[in-house]
């Protein structure tokens, strides 16, 4: 199976790549399209996927954003100059909103079959607002599959753009998958031994870009609200600074620690130095930080209906909250605790799910079947 993937973030993450890789392990054959807008930079640790595995194009504008359709007509462009689509079986956008536009039309004038994902960034982004809801419903009719990273996110998309019928719902169902993103092999071939808590001041961590989204804010709260029932609890932030004002915050409190960016092999003893991963985002497609907690045996709290709610069972391997209420946050931080052992062995368990070639098998399935539907 010749499969092509049409990306705008390629240069900016290393999953593409890797599920590239374990299929082409497979014996398919991969490429991808990154589009992105003019003087995009790429990140020096993504600098050695930036080859002949990649078309890399800077092919719009960033203002290119207000005119939906002429942007998505530019990456078009660009990606039939480049790329002779004839000759792959299927192409894969891994946004729906931002590339199955094209793809759509693509296959309208090519008669190739395609895939989308839906992330983040279409939900809490684009279908925000009821203007991309006939696009969105004619990209997915029109797909041979719809892939989503979790369960929420499928449950949410098809109520919010089909609701108004059940029947087409239930035929956009038929068509959809939920495969989670996978882990590098970096942290499964250093999985940890399941912990036990010890005692003193619970030790929390958080890893991610430290802006609004991210929602430290309420971790502090929640920090606060456990200190009035004489709980004490530490949190180590690592990430880069893009809200000054969130960093603040986070300076003025004594039981914070901030760390600047970490290399992955850094990063794996903050992980085994910490009791509780915690991140409770108002909005994430995934979270992949989620799953090199668990690898490490450190159970893991996370946002409700959003990317890493569903994969397990509430309770599993963490527990979900809602970011708007830091209680919610402070009573799944005492949950964890009182049963830490048995959730911290489910953690180291449960994490092998996230095994690329695992995840490559049920990506290659998918293809397969959404070939059958063409």
């Amino acid at each position: 199976m010749k499969i092509l993937y049409l990306c705008t973030f390629y240069h900016r993450a290393m999953i593409f790549r890797d599920s590239m890789n374990m299929l082409e392990s497979l014996g398919h054959e991969t490429l991808a399209f990154n589009a992105v807008a003019k003087g995009a930079e790429i990140d020096a640790k993504y600098a050695s996927i930036m080859d002949d595995k990649v078309v890399h194009e800077e092919c719009f504008r960033v203002l290119d954003r207000y005119l939906y359709a002429y942007k998505q007509r530019k990456i078009k462009k660009a990606l039939l100059s480049r790329i002779d689509v004839r000759r792959f079986d299927i192409i894969h956008s891994h946004t729906m909103l931002n590339g199955g536009w094209v793809v759509n039309r693509i296959k309208r004038e090519y008669h190739i079959p395609y895939v989308v994902s839906v992330r983040n960034t279409d939900l809490n982004g684009f279908l925000r607002f009821p203007f991309f809801f006939p696009i969105a419903r004619r990209i997915a009719d029109e797909a041979n599959a719809v892939l989503f990273l979790s369960e929420p996110y499928r449950t949410l998309f098809l109520k919010r753009v089909f609701g108004y019928s059940e029947e087409k719902r239930n035929e956009i169902a038929g068509k959809c998958y939920v495969i989670p993103n996978g882990l590098e092999d970096f942290w499964l071939n250093n999985v940890g031994p399941a912990k036990e808590r010890k005692p003193g001041p619970i030790e929390l961590l958080c890893v991610g870009k430290i802006d609004r989204n991210k929602n430290m804010k309420s971790i502090l709260a929640a920090m606060g609200l456990l200190k009035e029932r004489g709980v004490s609890t530490r949190l180590t932030v690592i990430g880069q600074i893009l809200d000054e004002e969130v960093y603040a915050d986070l300076q003025k409190n004594g039981d914070v620690e901030l760390v600047p960016y970490q290399t992955k092999e850094k990063l794996l003893q903050f992980y085994r130095n910490s009791d509780i991963f915690v991140m409770p985002s108002f909005t994430e497609s995934f979270g992949r930080v989620y799953a090199e907690a668990m690898t490490q045996g450190v159970p893991v709290i996370y946002t409700r209906n959003q990317g890493f709610d569903g994969i397990f069972p509430e309770g599993e391997v963490g527990c979900s909250v809602d970011p708007h209420d830091p209680s919610t946050i402070a009573e799944a931080i005492l949950k964890i605790t009182q049963n830490y052992q048995t959730v911290s062995a489910a953690c180291i368990r449960d994490c092998r799910i996230f095994d690329w070639s695992k995840i490559a098998e049920a990506l290659e399935r998918m293809y397969q079947e959404a070939l059958e539907r063409d």
